[in-house]
């Protein structure tokens, strides 16, 4: 799990709004990275960079499919190994993703 105190969680959901407006995964930055491989059940991702890479151009589709409600990738919200203590930031994610796919 990575820890986030509640400025921390603002940061990654406001980091979470520009990549997605954008579309351009060059803008996740450290927190944000840790936060969806360790607390959102990405796949495992080495480095920011090769995270980035996997999501950029025509695969930010894929990025974004896991953070629409409708999509089978967003079932990782209900994973039990996703920690409750995130559950309020994830949704928002989620809601937010949903609204703009």
């Amino acid at each position: 799990m990575y820890r986030l105190n509640s400025m921390q969680q603002k940061k990654v959901l406001d980091s979470f709004h520009k990549v997605v407006d954008t579309r351009n995964p060059e803008l996740i930055g450290e927190d944000l990275f840790n936060h969806l491989n360790l607390n959102c059940n990405f796949s495992s991702h080495f480095t920011l960079e090769g995270f980035r890479d996997a999501y950029s151009g025509d695969h930010f589709q894929e990025f974004l499919n896991y953070f629409d409600r409708c999509s089978p990738q967003s079932q990782w919200l209900k994973a039990p190994e996703i920690s409750r203590e995130f559950a309020e930031l994830n949704q928002k994610m989620v809601d937010y993703g949903s609204d703009h796919i």
